[in-house]
């Protein structure tokens, strides 16, 4: 895809958003995406891939404008309307046909970034705001359907089984046995859970780099979760377990960290009992499912050594957790109210 320079990005915001100001460039693997600071507010243009469909990006406006109607607490991303009143584009860019939209910008840090400098006595309230936040989430798009949500997408851990044939590359052998018996075990129980447990549109990527945290007089807060990418049908329990996932890497207790943010998460958002009891085996699968993507990736790109780098956290709480106890996070919260 041909580089949009940041001024032809800027006639482009003028003419289909009367948006207008200083404008830059952000990193982007494919996509092409500009930040805008008016007097007004900041604002993002997204110029998508042209392999990006038009669905896939409907979607993710869809759910945003959902959220943004049903859960106003938290800055989701907000979808601008054109001049002509349309979310979403389709425009002509150097010869290509491109699917071109506006979104606010939310500001504050990631949580990665922000985790570090979180003093110990505020961590508590830092999870459970994360807890809360993926508890909006998912009571937000609750009921919430479209079509392209039951796209085949690599990181739903309904299709986990799909990855099975990376475990054998997997290099290290305590590793590799680790992943073999969780994945065999998880994909195992499928077919029943798809019958027990509830089945929604997911956001599915709530991780480290798109929830966003600032400051709300108290301290550290989680204000936003962004990034509707990886959007797909599944698992009501897998948001949960995804955010559980990447927040437990960061701290010396994981344990103790799922715990408060699983309570957070429950008092926007309860639970069948059942789904609860399962939580321990998600967030193992969500790990596993790590571990094969990278495997895969280092396979495609042997020589890109950030690929196993970023491992190194999932690895190491792989590792912790499949010697704790199943019910060690969730304990507190069997209660029959959750059914």
């Amino acid at each position: 895809m041909d580089i949009l320079t940041p001024d032809a990005a800027l006639v482009l915001a003028d003419r289909h958003w009367r948006i207008h100001g200083d404008i830059c460039a952000l990193p982007s693997y494919a996509d092409q995406n500009f930040r805008i600071r008016t007097d007004d507010g900041e604002y993002v243009l997204k110029v998508a891939h042209p392999s990006w469909s038009r669905m896939d990006l409907d979607l993710e406006n869809q759910a945003m404008m959902t959220l943004a109607e049903r859960e106003p607490a938290l800055q989701w991303p907000r979808v601008q309307l054109a001049v002509g009143g349309e979310h979403l584009l389709t425009l002509p860019i150097a010869g290509q046909r491109c699917q071109v939209r506006m979104l606010s910008f939310v500001p504050g840090t990631t949580y990665a970034d922000a985790i570090g400098a979180v003093p110990q006595t505020q961590c508590a309230a830092l999870h459970e705001s994360l807890g809360s936040a993926v508890g909006r989430l998912t009571r937000g798009l609750q009921d919430f359907h479209h079509p392209a949500a039951d796209r085949q997408h690599d990181w739903n851990l309904l299709r986990l089984q799909t990855l099975c044939g990376e475990i054998v590359h997997i290099e290290d052998a305590e590793l590799r046995a680790m992943v073999q018996t969780h994945v065999e075990t998880f994909c195992a129980r499928l077919p029943s859970w798809r019958t027990q447990l509830p089945i929604t549109v997911l956001h599915n990527d709530a991780n480290d780099l798109n929830v966003i945290v600032a400051d709300d007089g108290d301290g550290q807060r989680v204000c936003a979760v962004i990034d509707f990418g990886d959007m797909c049908t599944s698992f009501r329990l897998a948001d949960l377990a995804i955010a559980c996932t990447y927040a437990m890497q960061h701290e010396a207790d994981p344990v103790a960290c799922a715990r408060t943010i699983v309570r957070g998460y429950l008092a926007q958002c309860p639970l069948l009992r059942f789904e609860l009891e399962q939580l321990h085996a998600f967030i193992l699968a969500r790990l596993c499912h790590s571990v094969l993507m990278a495997t895969r990736a280092h396979r495609e790109e042997p020589d890109n050594p950030f690929i196993l780098v970023s491992q190194q956290g999932v690895r190491a709480l792989l590792r912790e957790l499949a010697e704790v106890d199943h019910d060690a996070i969730v304990g507190p919260f069997l209660e029959p109210s959750h059914d």
